[in-house]
């Protein structure tokens, strides 16, 4: 993936995270950009087409979901 598909794709997913999970998009920001999708992309982009758009969504959003109770 070049520079501009990486950045593009995850719009994608904070768009679908804002959409699907009601995020704001500041949360669906700091979502992404704390996931591990972001050390995917760096480690290996071609890896993340593996999954759709919707499925990264879902990992992020649980991710962020586990992190939350974990605090709590």
């Amino acid at each position: 993936m070049t520079k501009s598909e990486i950045k593009e794709f995850k719009g994608f997913v904070r768009d679908t995270l804002m959409r699907e999970y009601k995020m704001n998009e500041l949360e669906a920001y700091r979502a992404v950009q704390d996931s591990y999708l972001s050390e995917a992309l760096w480690r290996d982009s071609d890896y993340v087409e593996h999954d759709t758009v919707e499925e990264w969504a879902e990992f992020i959003f649980n991710e962020v979901s586990q992190r939350v109770l974990l605090r709590m």
